[in-house]
Parts: C-alpha cells; sequence; structure tokens
C-alpha cells in the first residue's frame, strides 16, 4: 500500500506573499492529498476572511471568529479534494518553569484543540521548545507531565485528536529523536506519538554547513548507521504518527557561523536551506534515503509530507506555489517509490542498515 502525499502549507510560498487558499489550489493541481495547517498562515486566512465577512478579527483561537474561519477554511479544502494532515506546529508549550507560564500555555493549547474537529483534522504536531532556561527546563518528568496533560485534553475531542511530539534540531534542550522520544514513552499516552523529520534528524546528527566537507565528522556515516539501527530497534511502527521529509543544501563556500549567542548555529540553514527530496542540482546531499529506509522499516505506514522552508518561498512571484509544489511532488513520489523499492528486496525482519 502506498502512503498518502502531503505538503506543508508553510512550503508553498510565504503567508507574507501568497494566500493560503492559492496554496490550497497548487496541492491539489499537483496531486498532493492533504496539506499541513501551518500556524501562520491559518491566521492570515483567519483575519483575511473575517475582514471579508464583517466579523471582528479572532483575538485567540477557540473564538466565535476562529470557529466560523475554521468552517470556512474545512470547506474550501474538500472543495479541492483534499483534507488537513495536521495542525504545526503548536508554540512555546512544555517545560515551563513558572506556574502562571504554564497555565498560559495551556489556555493557548486548549484554543487550537477547541478548533481542530472544525477543521477536520485529528492530528497535532508539537516540536520540542526553543525558549531557552531559565524560563524552560528540559527535565524528562516535567515535560512527559505536560505532554500527558496535552495528550489527555485532546482525547476529549470529538473526534479525538492525536498529538506527536518532535525533536527540533535547534531546540533549546530535547534535539533528537531519541530525546523526544523518551518523553512519549514516558507520558505513556495511546494517543501521544512521535513525528520524524530527515532534516532536523539529518542536520543534528550528519550535517555541517560550515565545513568544507559538509558533514560533522569523516565517520559520520558509521554512526548514523548506528542511530538508524537505534530507531529501528526502539521505535515500532504505530508509535510514529507522521513523516515529514526534506533535503537540505550543500553551502559552497560554507556558512558563517551566527556571531549572536542567542541564534542556534544549525537554525540559519534550516530556516532558509531545506530543499525537497533529490533536488541534487540545486545541491540537496543529505542521506535522506538512509533515514526514510529506518522509518519503513520501523513498520511506519502513514503519510508521507513535505516541510521545506527556503528563502525561494519569500519571492512575491504568484507563481511560487504552483512551481513548490510540483517539484515537491516530484521528489517526493521519487523517494517514496525508491523507499519501498528497496525495502521490498530486503527481509525486514533481519535486515541491519
Amino acid at each position: 500500500m502506498s502512503p498518502t502525499l502531503g505538503i506543508a502549507s508553510l512550503s508553498l510560498g510565504s503567508f507574507e506573499h501568497h494566500t493560503l487558499p492559492s496554496k490550497i489550489a497548487a496541492a491539489a493541481q499537483a496531486g498532493f492529498q492533504h496539506i499541513e495547517l501551518f500556524d501562520n498562515d491559518w491566521a492570515a486566512f483567519c483575519d483575511s476572511w473575517s475582514e471579508a465577512q464583517g466579523l471582528p478579527k479572532s483575538t485567540r483561537d477557540g473564538d466565535s471568529t476562529s470557529r466560523f474561519a475554521a468552517a470556512a477554511l474545512a470547506d474550501l479544502v474538500r472543495s479541492y479534494g483534499l483534507r488537513i494532515s495536521c495542525w504545526q506546529p503548536l508554540r512555546t508549550f512544555e517545560g515551563y518553569v513558572d506556574a502562571e507560564d504554564r497555565r498560559k500555555s495551556r489556555e493557548f493549547a486548549r484554543g487550537i484543540l477547541d478548533i481542530l474537529p472544525i477543521l477536520g483534522t485529528r492530528l497535532l504536531l508539537r516540536c520540542t521548545t526553543t525558549t531557552p532556561a531559565p524560563a524552560t527546563t528540559g527535565d524528562l518528568d516535567r515535560c512527559a507531565e505536560d505532554l500527558a496533560w496535552l495528550a489527555d485534553e485532546a482525547a476529549k475531542c470529538d473526534p479525538p485528536v492525536r498529538v506527536m511530539y518532535e525533536g527540533l534540531s535547534f531546540a533549546a534542550h530535547r534535539r533528537s529523536w531519541q530525546s523526544a522520544w523518551e518523553v512519549v514513552e514516558k507520558a505513556n499516552r495511546p494517543n501521544l506519538g512521535l513525528c520524524l523529520d530527515s532534516f532536523n534528524t539529518l542536520a543534528l546528527e550528519w550535517a555541517d554547513p560550515y565545513s568544507s566537507t559538509g558533514r560533522l565528522s569523516p565517520d559520520v556515516d558509521e554512526k548514523l548507521q548506528a542511530n538508524m539501527r537505534e530507531l529501528v530497534q526502539w521505535v515500532s511502527g504505530h508509535n510514529i504518527f507522521f513523516y515529514q521529509v526534506a533535503d537540505g543544501r550543500f553551502m559552497s563556500p560554507p556558512m558563517t557561523p551566527p556571531t549572536d549567542p542567542s541564534i542556534p548555529p544549525i537554525r540559519p540553514w534550516s530556516r532558509g536551506n531545506r530543499l525537497f527530496p533529490l533536488e541534487n542540482k540545486l545541491g540537496a546531499y543529505l542521506p535522506v534515503s538512509t533515514f526514510s529506509d529506518a522509518v519503513v522499516q520501523t513498520g511506519y505506514d502513514g503519510p508521507w509530507s513535505l516541510e521545506v522552508f527556503n528563502e525561494s518561498l519569500s519571492s512575491d512571484d504568484p507563481n511560487v506555489p504552483i512551481e513548490h509544489a510540483r517539484r515537491a511532488m516530484k521528489g517526493l513520489s521519487k523517494a517514496i517509490a525508491a523507499a519501498y523499492a528497496r525495502d521490498s528486496t530486503s527481509d525486514r525482519a533481519t535486515h541491519k542498515l
């Protein structure tokens, strides 16, 4: 069975220059089946829709205007034969030290959960926090308690919502898939699982945009193979709720590291230089196939979706959405076909990466 194909709305053009309806149309035209709803795209749509309807601007997700706008967006998405695969990302949530910050983060999360059933999606993405200490902590017990609360609240939705947790390569505390999985295991909720992202793992474990080689070390391939063996051995496919795919551009000359200590080194590269799979002519060089093989070998059979940040998305050219949608579909289709072809020639029970 082939996985369903999706793309994040953010990967079809910046919300400043390209409307969400134009991106939905482009995704459908390119043949995608679902779209990840990026929060900035949602906010821009909600504001423009409410203005057009003569309604007061929404002040928080879950208020009456946001509910009406969510229903309108759901109708629009369905009219193109698409669905919203997930909301992403739920920002600034787990690990807060101050009780008031924690209360506000939970109130914010409740507002988003209120509109997810109206939007027609049953999946919420939470990336590991980028808010640094001392405001937050990466303490396992605290993070697991917060994610368990979120999963329990999501389960109360009608229909119930699942929550996925993703290790962000430039997060404040928990960057790897292992550190995210540790929280998921500790929280121990049936509707809480992982989101795996090829770029975030490979950017953390393999790549170095500040090196002339583009790699962290000469033995990085062997280290990645060991990392992927851990993924296959530790995580069952049913605990993976979503797979986001992206490659990265080889930087020649190498990038200059940020001088501001508050900027994580990976973030500038991540925000402007991701590519769609197999775009080798544009500089794509990450071993995405190695990561995809491991994901398939876990038994994961869910959606594949593209999450690409690139400077090209900030162009105001009206063709940006459809051009990126076509590039995305071409790369993702080939990547999936290749991954499953490789898997069909291996014995999954005994295969060693």
